[in-house]
């Protein structure tokens, strides 16, 4: 196979713009531990997918549904849809109905063009087709053309999978592509005006419908048959959670698929057609299965929008033989069962030889044009296949990369020297040191580029990175661990930590109210203050607001659940505003009974992703940061951690905020400790052990749930969280059993003087080294910080911007030692 010039700079290239996808910002919905488990497991993120929100009903539908509506789409779907994997996956039972819907109004088109305004029907056909790419994004077109530059281009199954995930265009694609166009174009004009007529529908209109609905039918079917590929490139974050979430693609919805793909097929062209359309698309799935697994070990996003680009060809050509070629096919194939029934005549009869008879036969084939074109057709494709198969190159399978990596490096370095040795010649000595210096930095960002390098390889070539600069190995302890994150994260050399945020999320405890409304009297302080704390807040004189000024942090304060005041008082909704999901009067006392419903825990948590996402959009953020406000949130954490690590409450309880100059206040620790045992008593610890949203729902708090979905939503975008103290390192720690891959992202600014956050520090730390992840760096300041609001974390954010320095700008050991010394 003969690469083109185009193929072999696409397979040897990387994606410069790593940080971006076709789909979402890179990390968006990052793979829920990916690479952990077999094919054989479900993740727990998927087990509490179908536990929770994923369960059955008509909202899990319709949000599925509309899911798959953005994915294929470019209209505007609802508010409360994102791309959440899961609910994509079981969506893709409605793939043809979505692709019904876009065949209406692609249809649409080339009706008004054809019947309305009479135009010939190839021009209609083709402003049909721009509508057509306009309302899909030309999203299955470019699977099919990295899938033809892929494929036409690569030698090993290595090579196609990085050609195909290259997002340029190669020849390969070019050519597929316009192939591809220009049929879809001859065979809806040939059908020629629609006729609608139930079950008897002609011309091209029908076909448009019945072509977008029943191509999609293949996405389902290959998606839960075969193994999902790890494809790396820079969409990798995104698709690889199919991985797992394959397991959401039930037999029962790839059956509603075939059902509802037939139900399109049938009322356009009747019984006997449309069965006949969804066989030929089960076929076409079988086969591109099949090929799938010989070329890839499975399919991918690209591999999956090519196959239904071709099945569109495949079954407009299906329908314009059956619509226009039918009676001809009919006269074929009598014909050639004429001659067939000539050659059985002859060669029963005595008189006739068998060297006759096939004498005869032939000459009846010639005879007749269009058997015999047929007969010429099927033979030379046998004579290809038998070929390539023995006389060509070996399968796929047995093929060994042309070139080994060992080996390209062998022969850039030679090429290296080669280039540097002539230089030398002419610019003496400069050019080739000057490349020598730069080579440790190149082969970084090749290194963090590439697609097949997942976080912790990206991760440990930084450090290695950060030992060649111009200081002892490791002597700017965490911030080299906090500098290596960033930059694996941001996948450049030069990270930015500029654009930081700040979201502050409040709510009131149930059990911080007094005794006599019901509560257990927690705290030292009255639950009305963290009102009033957010009051200053909003006129920008508490302590959030005086250091996130200072430090240049973009501030916003949430609502989840305060109390209502005694005093009426409206937030100026330019720093704080209330969530639309806010738990009215805060949660309940979880000693006697949960503190909040399964519905308020997944409102939370949709409340924390929802605000985090819209400020990270709306700043550009490139670090964020959350704090919490609530009386009672420190009792609130140990008992999660309580709950979660089946710890006794006496190694958990601090003082919290009532903590005094004098130490800690020992009235307020046996209190905890004894409301803590209380609750434990009430809830069952072996029912929550483990299991964070239940957890959340027996004995947490709405701003801390809401804090997990806000980390949660920042790990799938890739972006650094620096952590505050105990209350939100307590968050980190459930998000982080939601999912390990967190522990990525996480920047732990400040040692609280609470006791459970050196437990949850350690339950991070082992779930960071369980999923072969870089367990974070202890907090970087220690200085005794109690007063929440994320106070610790905004006076060290110009820790973070010192670490990307480090980074960006520190020079190498081997350029400080070549510097000419100057006199005096």
């Amino acid at each position: 196979m003969t690469k083109s010039k185009d193929q072999t700079v696409k397979a040897n290239a990387t994606n410069s713009d790593s940080g971006t996808t076709t789909i979402l910002p890179e990390g968006t919905v990052e793979s829920r531990g990916i690479g952990t488990l077999s094919h054989d497991e479900v993740s727990q993120e998927i087990q509490t997918f179908l536990n929770g929100e994923g369960k059955l009903s008509l909202d899990a539908e319709m949000r599925g549904f509309f899911t798959v509506w953005m994915f294929i789409t470019r209209l505007p779907v609802p508010t409360w849809v994102d791309l959440h994997p899961g609910y994509l996956m079981r969506g893709m039972t409605y793939f043809p109905i979505s692709g019904a819907l876009i065949g209406i109004f692609v249809s649409a088109f080339y009706d008004i063009c054809s019947l309305t305004l009479s135009l010939p029907c190839i021009i209609s056909s083709i402003v049909s087709e721009v509508a057509s790419f306009w309302i899909t994004g030309c999203f299955h077109e470019d699977g099919l053309a990295d899938s033809a530059d892929g494929i036409g281009g690569g030698w090993t199954t290595e090579q196609i999978l990085r050609i195909m995930t290259d997002t340029r265009l190669g020849t390969f694609g070019c050519a597929y592509l316009a192939l591809y166009i220009i049929a879809k174009l001859e065979l809806i004009a040939i059908l020629g005006n629609s006729v609608w007529c139930m079950g008897s529908c002609e011309g091209g209109g029908p076909a448009i419908i019945v072509s977008h609905s029943l191509a999609r039918l293949v996405a389902p079917i290959l998606i839960k048959t075969k193994d999902y590929v790890d494809e790396g490139g820079p969409k990798y974050q995104f698709y690889n959670f199919f991985l797992q979430a394959k397991y959401l693609v039930t037999w029962s919805r790839v059956f509603f698929a075939i059902l509802t793909s037939f139900a399109v097929a049938y009322m356009t062209y009747g019984l006997q057609r449309g069965m006949l359309l969804v066989v030929a698309v089960i076929i076409m799935a079988y086969v591109s299965g099949r090929y799938a697994d010989y070329l890839l070990g499975g399919v991918m996003g690209d591999y999956i929008g090519g196959t239904i680009c071709v099945t569109e060809v495949y079954l407009l050509s299906i329908i314009a033989l059956m619509s226009l070629c039918q009676e001809h096919i009919l006269l074929v194939s009598s014909q050639f069962l004429d001659i067939c029934n000539t050659f059985i005549e002859a060669t029963n009869d005595t008189a006739t030889t068998t060297a006759q008879a096939v004498t005869m036969a032939s000459k009846l084939l010639i005879e007749n044009e269009s058997i015999f074109a047929v007969v010429k057709f099927l033979t030379v494709i046998t004579f290809t296949a038998v070929y390539r198969t023995n006389v060509g190159y070996p399968p796929l399978p047995l093929r060994k990369t042309v070139t080994s990596k060992g080996e390209m490096d062998q022969k850039q370095t030679s090429l290296n020297e080669s280039t540097a040795a002539t230089s030398k010649s002419k610019n003496e000595n400069n050019k080739e040191e000057k490349d020598n210096e730069e080579q440790p930095s190149n082969e970084l960002e090749a290194a963090l580029i590439d697609p097949q390098q997942n976080f912790t390889q990206r991760y440990d070539a930084v450090r290695l990175y950060l030992d060649s600069l111009a200081k002892p190995v490791g002597s700017l302890g965490s911030m080299e661990d906090w500098a290596s994150r960033i930059t694996a994260l941001q996948r450049t050399t030069k990270p930015k930590a500029d654009n930081a945020v700040c979201l502050i999320f409040a709510a009131d405890h149930g059990v911080a109210k007094d005794e006599s409304d019901g509560g257990a009297n927690c705290s030292a302080y009255p639950q009305a203050v963290s009102r009033k704390v957010l009051e200053g807040l909003d006129h920008g004189i508490a302590g959030a607001s005086v250091l996130s000024k200072c430090n240049d942090v973009s501030l916003r304060v949430i609502d989840v659940g305060l109390a209502d005041g005694a005093c009426h008082y409206e937030w100026s909704g330019n720093v704080v505003h209330s969530s639309r999901y806010k738990i009215r009067g805060g949660t309940k006392n979880f000693c006697k009974g949960s503190a909040m419903t399964e519905e308020q825990v997944g409102n939370c948590l949709l409340a924390g992703r929802e605000e985090t996402r819209g400020f990270i959009d709306e700043v550009g953020a490139s670090v964020v940061i959350f704090g919490e406000v609530g009386i009672g949130n420190t009792t609130t954490s140990s008992a999660l951690i309580a709950a979660l690590t089946g710890m006794d409450a006496e190694s958990l309880c601090g003082s919290g905020a009532s903590t005094t100059r004098d130490g800690v206040n020992r009235d307020i620790v046996s209190k905890k400790i004894s409301i803590i045992k209380n609750a434990m008593q009430h809830h069952d610890p072996s029912s929550i052990k483990g299991k964070p949203l239940q957890a959340l729902g027996a004995v947490g708090g709405a701003e801390i749930a809401a804090i997990v979905g806000g980390i949660l939503e920042a790990s799938e975008r890739d972006i650094p969280v620096l952590v505050d103290g105990f209350i939100v390192t307590t968050a980190v720690m459930i998000a982080c059993q939601i999912d390990p891959s967190v522990c990525r992202v996480l920047l732990f600014a400040t040692q609280s003087t609470e006791k459970g956050q050196i437990v949850a520090l350690q339950t991070i730390g082992e779930i960071a080294t369980s999923n072969n992840i870089p367990a974070p760096s202890k907090p970087a300041l220690s200085m005794n910080l109690r007063m929440g609001e994320a106070t610790g974390a905004l006076a060290a954010i110009s820790l973070v911007r010192s670490a990307c320095a480090v980074m960006s700008d520190l020079a190498a050991l081997t350029d400080v030692l070549g510097l000419e010394m100057k006199s005096c």
